[in-house]
């Protein structure tokens, strides 16, 4: 049997859409919220993000786009601690202190909302009351305009006590949550 070989087009900019209709669209599309931390060192970062995709179970992988632009990002590597907090509901502040909107919270003080456990020496913090906690290791980065699309194996998988905990999302340019179930 042939193997498929996938190649990347090179495209000089062909988008027609309007960047802000694009955001507008994107707007419309629920994602949960998780909190990306990383641990290089004694140094530790994090960002609020929503683009968080499974990508395979054998070997358990998944990806996450950060912006190349946020500090979080200069921690970046093949092989460094990297992990998903997927927030639940409650997490709130959590999500605000990530994502920049608690003024002069920033750096090591966004640590300071939730409860933070930093495990083994190699391993990036985790919320201890987030509904998952993925701790992964950067297998690839692969650069994607103005992010980087960063490849991650899947170390350990968190799961709280409280698993009937409701997600925490992220719709509309505003956080949100479940109100209806069908």
């Amino acid at each position: 049997m042939a193997s498929l070989a996938m190649k990347t087009a090179e495209v000089t900019n062909m988008s027609s859409v309007d960047a802000n209709a694009f955001r507008n669209g994107m707007r419309r599309l629920a994602g949960a919220v998780c909190v990306l931390t990383l641990r290089k060192g004694e140094l530790r970062a994090g960002l609020t993000a929503t683009a968080v995709v499974s990508v395979s179970a054998e070997p358990a992988r998944l990806m996450v786009c950060i912006n190349r632009n946020v500090f979080a990002h200069r921690l970046l590597e093949v092989g460094a601690s990297l992990c998903v907090n997927v927030l639940a509901q409650g997490n709130l502040q959590v999500a605000h202190s990530f994502a920049g909107m608690l003024e002069g919270v920033d750096g090591e003080k966004r640590f300071e909302h939730g409860r933070w456990v930093d495990g083994a020496s190699e391993d990036a913090p985790y919320l201890a009351d987030a509904m998952v906690a993925f701790q992964c290791q950067v297998v690839e980065l692969i650069d994607a305009s103005s992010h980087s699309m960063v490849l991650c194996e899947v170390r350990q998988v968190q799961l709280p006590v409280d698993a009937e905990q409701d997600p925490l999302l992220y719709f509309g340019g505003r956080f949100a949550t479940l109100d209806n179930r069908i």
